[in-house]
């Protein structure tokens, strides 16, 4: 389980169902892209987003080809690759650090 906070009430968001979800959300933008402007694909896999995560979105980063994400919770922040279907859950103050080591 991850916990995520909306403002209002936190909710337990189970990993294997937000990996799946992902996944799914990636698949369709690759495959819509092969046929449409990428702006189009973007759209529409916003869309499934919102649905999937809908007041919790504010607490969800992705780049644009929707392949990386990270998911700001209460008690860390979870990081995943949709591509190749990994994920690792972290602090924000260990995610900081690396990344800026890094630079």
């Amino acid at each position: 389980m991850f916990k995520i906070d909306d403002g209002i009430a936190p909710r337990d968001l189970k990993i294997d169902v937000i990996r799946e979800g992902l996944r799914e959300v990636r698949k369709k933008f690759l495959e819509c892209a092969t046929q449409k402007k990428k702006e189009v694909c973007y759209a529409l896999a916003s869309n499934d987003l919102i649905a999937m995560f809908g007041s919790l979105m504010p607490r969800v980063l992705h780049d644009v080809e929707l392949r990386f994400f990270l998911l700001y919770g209460l008690e860390g922040v979870l990081l995943y690759d949709a591509d190749r279907d990994v994920y690792k859950i972290t602090t924000l103050d260990k995610l900081v650090s690396l990344a800026l080591e890094a630079l």
